[in-house]
C-alpha cells in the first residue's frame, strides 16, 4: 500500500483528479473526453517498466548506513501492488455510466450530457461545458459540436426510405439521441426490417460513425446465447446485430439474454482467462433483418420490447455507392438532428411507436406465443370472467389446428402458457348445478361473438358442443380413410 500511494500521483491530474479507476473488475483510463477500458496486461507491463530499476530503503545496516535495495518487481509483487491501487482508486460497481462521480456543475445533475470533442454538451440548454474526469462516460462522439450544422442529404435519404411515414423517422431520430445520451431507461430494442438494399446498413453505419466505431459491438443473435457471447458487449453503448437469423435450437437462451440486457438487469458475463464480470450492461441493442424474427416465448414479452421500423422500398441494382461518404460529411448536422430527437424524447418520456411498429410487434408476439394470439382473438379477460377448463381446452385445440400450430402440448402446458399471457388467471373448482366440482379458469372467458373470417359460424369456436361434434366428425373421417387405404394410413 505504501508503494501504491507513492505511485498514485502518476495516475492523477495536476488538480489531483484520478485519471485511472478500478470499476467492475476492469481498469478504466480517462482519455480526455471519455473513460476507456485498459487491457490488464498493458497495466502490468507499465508497472514492470516503471519499477524495474526502483530502489527502496529497507532500514539501516550495522554501521548505521541506509540499507538500500532493489525493489525487483515479480509477478507476486506486481499483483499485490495492483490490488492496493485497485483499493485506492475503486469506483463502486453501483455507478452506472454515464454519471457524475464528482460534484456536477450547478444544476447539471438532472440533464443528459453528450460528450463531444470540444466539450460536454448539456442537452437542456445546448451549452458546452469543459471536459472533466468527474463525469464518468464511456461514449464520446468523434467530432465537435457545431450548433449551426445541418444534414440535408441525411434528411432527404430518410424521406426516400419512409416517404409517407413520418412517425418512423421520428422514432429513428429519438433512438439516435437515446443512444448518444447513454440512457437505458426505455428498455427497448430497435428492430429495422426491410428487403435487401433498403437502407438498413446505411442507417447502421451512420449511427456507428456518430458514436464512434470503437464504441460498437457486432454480435450475432446465436452468439448471444453462447458461453462467452456477451463479453464483446462490455463497455459498448451499442450492439448492432446485422442479418439477424435465429434457429429454434438456441432461441430460449437468446430471448433470456435479450430480456436481461434490455431490461437493465444485473447479469454475470464469462470472460476468457479472466474473472466473470457482474453488472448492468450499458448496451442498447439494434437488430437489422430481412424478416421479422421468430422468438420462442410463451408469454410474448420479448415482442413488446421492440420498436420495429419497417421498410418497403429497395434500391437493389441502383444503389448509390457514394452515399455513406456523403452522409459522413454531415456528422455534425446529424448530431444536431439526433439531439432534437433526444429533446423530444425528454419531453414525451417515450420513444415514438409508429402504427406500422405496433402491427409488426403484434405479429411477432403472435408468432412467439400462439397462446397470446388465441386469447386476443377468442377470449375476453377480466375479474368477472370464467370458463370451464375443458371447454377452453377444446376451443384451443380447434383454433390451434386451424392456425397451423405445430405442437398443441398438454392441457397442463396450455394452462401454464395461458397464465403467462393472462397474469390474473386463477384455477378454481366451483360446484355446478348438479353439485359436482368443475375445474374452471377465472379471469378469462370465451368471447360471445369472436372475430372469425367471413362465412364462418361464430359459434364454431366458442360452443363446446359444436367443437366436440366437429372433433368427432374428423375422427370418423380419418377412420373411414384408414379403411379405404387398407388400414395402412396413420
Amino acid at each position: 500500500m505504501a508503494v501504491a500511494r507513492r505511485l498514485l500521483p502518476d495516475w492523477q491530474s495536476q488538480q489531483g483528479e484520478l485519471l485511472r479507476r478500478r470499476w467492475r473488475g476492469s481498469w478504466m483510463r480517462w482519455t480526455g473526453d471519455a473513460w476507456k477500458e485498459m487491457d490488464e496486461q498493458v497495466v502490468r507491463a507499465s508497472f514492470y517498466k516503471r519499477l524495474e530499476h526502483a530502489r527502496f530503503v529497507a532500514g539501516t545496516d550495522r554501521d548505521g548506513q541506509e540499507d538500500v535495495r532493489d525493489w525487483a518487481p515479480t509477478k507476486q509483487k506486481i499483483g499485490n501492488l495492483l490490488d492496493a491501487l485497485g483499493a485506492i482508486t475503486l469506483l463502486p460497481s453501483e455507478v452506472d455510466a454515464p454519471d457524475w462521480i464528482g460534484p456536477p456543475p450547478s444544476g447539471d445533475g438532472d440533464s443528459p450530457i453528450v460528450a463531444c470533442k470540444n466539450g460536454l454538451l448539456r442537452i437542456r440548454d445546448r451549452e458546452l461545458l469543459p471536459h472533466t474526469p468527474d463525469f464518468f462516460n464511456l461514449v464520446s462522439v468523434p467530432f465537435a459540436y457545431d450548433p449551426q450544422a445541418r444534414a440535408p442529404a441525411w434528411e432527404r435519404f430518410l424521406q426516400q426510405v419512409w416517404p409517407d411515414n413520418q412517425e418512423s423517422i421520428d422514432a429513428l431520430q429519438e433512438w439516435f439521441g437515446y443512444v448518444l445520451s447513454g440512457r437505458t431507461d426505455q428498455q427497448k430494442i430497435l428492430l429495422i426490417v426491410g428487403p435487401s438494399r433498403s437502407g438498413k446498413g446505411t442507417i447502421a453505419r451512420v449511427l456507428a460513425e456518430l458514436v464512434g466505431r470503437g464504441n460498437i459491438a457486432g454480435p450475432t443473435l446465436a452468439g448471444l446465447g453462447s458461453n462467452f457471447g456477451l463479453s464483446s458487449l462490455l463497455g459498448k453503448p451499442l450492439a448492432v446485430i446485422s442479418d439477424a437469423r435465429l434457429s429454434g435450437r438456441d432461441g430460449s437462451q437468446v430471448v433470456e439474454r435479450l430480456l436481461t440486457i434490455s431490461g437493465e438487469d444485473t447479469i454475470d458475463i464469462d470472460r476468457k482467462f479472466r474473472d466473470p464480470w457482474t453488472g448492468k450492461l450499458p448496451t442498447r441493442l439494434m437488430i437489422l433483418s430481412n424478416e421479422l424474427p421468430n422468438f420462442g416465448d410463451s408469454s410474448g414479452v420479448i415482442a413488446r420490447r421492440f420498436i420495429a421500423l419497417t421498410m418497403t422500398l429497395s434500391w437493389l441494382g441502383k444503389e448509390d455507392t457514394g452515399l455513406t461518404a456523403k452522409l459522413s460529411a454531415e456528422m455534425p448536422g446529424i448530431l444536431n438532428w439526433a439531439l432534437d430527437g433526444l429533446a423530444r424524447l425528454e419531453e414525451t418520456g417515450r420513444i415514438t411507436e409508429p402504427a406500422s411498429s405496433r402491427e409488426a410487434v403484434t405479429t411477432m408476439q403472435d408468432t412467439a406465443s400462439p397462446t397470446s394470439a388465441f386469447v386476443r382473438e377468442c377470449c375476453q379477460t377480466g375479474p368477472t370472467c370464467a370458463v370451464p377448463v375443458d371447454d377452453l381446452w377444446a376451443v384451443w385445440k380447434v383454433w390451434a389446428e386451424d392456425n397451423g400450430v405445430r405442437s398443441l402440448g398438454t392441457k397442463q402446458m396450455f394452462g401454464r402458457n395461458l397464465q403467462s399471457v393472462v397474469p390474473q388467471l386463477h384455477r378454481a373448482r366451483p360446484r355446478g348445478d348438479d353439485g359436482k366440482q368443475v375445474p374452471t379458469y377465472t379471469g378469462v372467458a370465451l368471447k360471445d361473438s369472436p372475430r372469425n373470417p367471413p362465412g364462418r359460424d361464430s359459434a364454431r369456436l366458442t360452443d363446446p358442443e359444436a367443437v366436440l361434434s366437429r372433433a368427432e366428425s374428423r375422427h370418423t373421417a380419418l377412420r373411414a380413410d384408414d379403411e379405404d387405404q387398407g388400414g395402412m394410413s396413420q
